[in-house]
């Protein structure tokens, strides 16, 4: 098989792996499914090109959180303390968005297996934790805890804990379509779908978390 052959058949196993375990899950998807959705490749060819299914599935991590960490990266205005804090949440906030809703069914798929994770952790969560999920969570900590002070004269020495609640209720605000979408647009038939109105749910994010937070001075 000439090497532009095997690069796709790698990369049609990556996808269908994808689809497989977005899904069935992890222990719901075999090897003989992820073959069959990449066109029919030999049963073998996982365990040729990735090592088996569960290697396949670390790749899948590794693609998906490295992905995620390298567009929010390449966003980092929000994290770099250039410019005013509040200014910074806006680009946080789409940069975010984006990531979850602008590419589709991929975003989608993405967003299913790592809600997988988060509820059956596979063998590779202390690794994938280590590697993007804590250092990512430790520097929007440390930009929540600026955005408290900067908006809030009374929050300057907040708790941890205060912090890593408005923390998560930010995340909470941007990532409630992905994770409840599937019963959402059921009761909402209407709403054309988040790829198509993710900026305008941004914009409106950006304000409504920036309003939460310029009140957080009140909290104990």
């Amino acid at each position: 098989m000439a090497e532009s052959e095997q690069l796709d058949m790698r990369r049609r196993i990556f996808w269908a792996g994808v689809k497989e375990f977005a899904e069935k899950g992890y222990d719901g998807a075999t090897v003989r499914d992820i073959c069959r959705e990449a066109g029919g490749a030999n049963v073998n060819a996982v365990n040729y090109y990735y090592g088996g299914k569960k290697q396949l599935y670390r790749e899948i991590l590794k693609t998906m959180l490295g992905e995620g960490q390298k567009e929010m990266s390449d966003s980092a205005s929000w994290a770099s303390g250039a410019g005013a804090p509040q200014e910074r949440l806006k680009g946080f906030v789409r940069a975010y968005c984006r990531m979850l809703y602008a590419r589709g069914g991929v975003a989608a798929m993405f967003s299913r297996i790592f809600a997988r994770e988060m509820v059956s952790p596979s063998d590779f969560l202390d690794e994938m934790t280590a590697a993007y999920l804590r250092p990512q969570s430790l520097a929007l900590l440390a930009f929540t805890r600026e955005l408290l002070e900067a908006l809030n004269p009374d929050a300057a020495g907040a708790s941890r804990e205060l912090v890593q609640n408005c923390a998560a209720f930010m995340i909470g605000v941007m990532t409630y379509y992905a994770y409840n979408w599937e019963a959402y647009s059921r009761i909402f038939p209407e709403h054309p779908g988040m790829q198509a109105s993710w900026e305008g749910m941004a914009e409106q994010a950006h304000v409504f978390i920036l309003g939460g937070l310029s009140s957080m001075g009140q909290a104990k």
